[in-house]
C-alpha cells in the first residue's frame, strides 16, 4: 500500500462519527495505521539509489602527481640544496625547519584510515608558505596538489599545534621577578632606559568581514579588523598578547579590558617593587608606550607635542622613543616576514586567530634560533622596518583621555629630570636639536 493511501485512510477514520466507548479502539487502529506509513515511507526512501560522486579526488590532486609535481618533494628537494632559497621560502633554515618538525609530528601526523595521509613535514611546509607568501589557500593548493579543503584544515590544524608546542617556550606566559628584572637590564644596556619592562603597542589586523558579523569588526579606517595587542622586550621578542578583540571596540578599552591591560593594572604578573635607579632616584618598573596610552604608574608615554616643550622634555621623550621604537620593529618585522598581514586574511574568525597566534610564535622562535648564529646569517631580522608604512597594521589610535594623577605627573618629571643630568647620554642634545622630539 502506498503511503499516500495510508493517510487518506487515516483521515478517513477522523472523520466518521464515533460514541465515547468507541474512541479508544478508533485511536487504537489510528496508530497502528499511521505506524504502518512511517514504515512504508522509510521503506521508500532505502530503496532510492546512493548518489555517487563524480570523482573522489581530482586528477590534479593525485598522490602520484603530488609526489611528483607538487612543491612539497621535488622543489623541497631543491631548496634543501640551496639554504638562501629556503630561508626565502620558508622564513628560517633547514635546521629551524627539522627542529620545528620534530616538535610538531606527534601532534599533526595522522594515522592511515582509508587513504595514505599527508605527511607532516608537507603540512609544515603548506603552512609556512601560505604565512610567508600571503597567497590565497587556493593558490597554495595549485602549487603543492593538495585539495583546496584540505589545505584549509591542515593550515588551521597545523597553525594551533605551533601555539600550543611553542607558547610556553617563547613567551612569559607565568612570568616571574627575575624574567623582568632580565629584560629591564636588556632595555637599560641596548637602549638606556632603566627599569623598562616592554614596549607596548595595538595594532589592528585586516581581515575580510566574518559572515554574519555586522559591523562588530569595522574599525575607524573603514576596514574590518581584529586587534593584536603586544608587549616586546629589547630584543624585538613578543614577551605578552592578547589576541581577537574585535575592531569596532572603542580604542579606550582596548588596552584596559585585555589581558595585559588587566595584568599590570592588578599587580598579577609579578612586576617588581621600585627599587633605586640611583642614589638620588626610587622608580618602579615600567612599561613605555606612545600617546595612545595613559599616563600611570606603571605606563609612560611621551609629552604631548602640542605643547611647548622644554629641553629636559624633549630628552625624555627621546629617550622613551628610542625604547619604544623595539615594538614597531617588531611589528614591522613580523609583517615583512610574514606576508599574510600585507592584505585582508580571508579565513574563520577562529582560523585567522590561530593563524596570528602562530606567527607569533614563530617571529619568537626564528629570533631566539637567531641568537646564536653570526650576525651575517641574521636573515631573518635583517629587514629596515621603522617606516610605519611598512609594517601593513593600522594603529589603534588614542587610548581614551589624558588624565592622571599629579604623583603620576611627578613621577615622569623626576625621570625626565634623570635623563637630563644624571642619567644623560652623550648623543641625546645632537639628537633632539636635529628632531622634533
Amino acid at each position: 500500500m502506498k503511503s499516500k493511501t495510508y493517510l487518506l485512510l487515516i483521515g478517513a477514520m477522523c472523520k466518521q462519527k464515533t460514541c465515547v466507548f468507541q474512541k479508544q479502539s478508533y485511536k487504537l487502529k489510528i496508530k497502528k495505521i499511521y505506524m504502518a506509513y512511517l514504515a512504508a515511507k522509510l521503506a521508500k526512501k532505502r530503496s532510492k539509489p546512493f548518489a555517487v560522486r563524480k570523482v573522489w579526488t581530482r586528477s590534479i590532486y593525485t598522490e602520484e602527481k603530488r609526489l611528483l609535481y607538487g612543491c612539497g618533494n621535488s622543489l623541497f628537494c631543491e631548496l634543501e640544496k640551496d639554504s638562501s632559497r629556503f630561508i626565502n621560502y620558508f622564513r628560517m633554515n633547514d635546521a629551524m625547519f627539522s627542529e620545528l618538525l620534530n616538535m610538531l609530528q606527534p601532534t599533526i601526523k595522522k594515522q592511515v584510515v582509508v587513504r595514505i595521509p599527508i605527511e607532516p613535514k608537507i603540512r609544515l611546509a603548506i603552512t609556512l608558505r601560505y604565512l610567508a607568501s600571503g597567497d590565497s589557500m587556493k593558490s597554495v593548493s595549485y602549487a603543492f596538489r593538495v585539495a583546496p579543503q584540505t589545505v584549509s584544515e591542515i593550515i588551521a590544524e597545523t597553525c594551533e599545534a605551533i601555539w600550543n608546542s611553542l607558547r610556553e617556550k617563547v613567551l612569559l606566559e607565568n612570568p616571574t621577578e627575575e624574567d623582568w628584572k632580565n629584560i629591564s637590564k636588556d632595555f637599560e644596556l641596548k637602549w638606556n632606559f632603566p627599569h623598562c619592562i616592554g614596549a607596548i603597542d595595538g595594532k589592528h589586523v585586516i581581515i575580510q568581514a566574518p559572515p554574519n558579523s555586522g559591523s562588530s569588526h569595522y574599525n575607524y579606517k573603514n576596514s574590518h579588523s581584529i586587534i593584536l595587542m603586544a608587549m616586546v622586550d629589547a630584543n624585538m621578542r613578543f614577551t605578552l598578547v592578547d589576541i581577537g578583540a574585535p575592531g569596532r571596540k572603542s580604542d579606550s578599552g582596548v588596552f584596559r579590558m585585555s589581558s595585559i591591560g588587566m595584568g599590570l593594572e592588578n599587580n598579577l604578573l609579578n612586576v617588581p617593587k621600585e627599587c633605586p635607579i640611583s642614589r638620588n632616584l626610587t622608580f618602579p618598573f615600567v612599561v613605555v608606550g606612545d600617546e595612545a596610552f595613559a599616563l600611570t604608574n606603571y605606563m609612560m608615554r611621551p609629552y604631548p607635542r602640542n605643547s611647548n616643550l622644554n629641553r629636559r622634555k624633549k630628552f625624555f621623550n627621546y629617550r622613551l622613543s628610542r625604547a619604544r621604537r623595539v615594538v614597531e620593529c617588531a611589528f614591522g618585522i613580523l609583517r615583512g616576514r610574514w606576508r599574510i598581514f600585507a592584505k585582508p586574511i580571508i579565513a574563520s574568525e577562529t582560523t585567522i586567530i590561530k593563524i596570528i597566534q602562530a606567527t607569533i610564535c614563530l617571529h619568537n622562535f626564528i629570533l631566539k634560533k637567531e641568537t646564536v648564529l653570526p650576525i651575517t646569517e641574521h636573515a631573518y631580522s635583517e629587514l629596515n622596518c621603522m617606516s610605519e608604512q611598512n609594517t601593513g597594521f593600522l594603529e589603534l589610535g588614542r587610548s581614551g583621555r589624558n588624565v592622571y594623577s599629579r604623583n603620576v605627573a611627578h613621577l615622569r618629571d623626576r625621570l625626565a629630570e634623570y635623563f637630563e643630568g644624571e642619567g644623560a647620554v652623550p648623543w641625546q642634545l645632537e639628537k633632539v636639536e636635529s628632531n622634533d622630539f
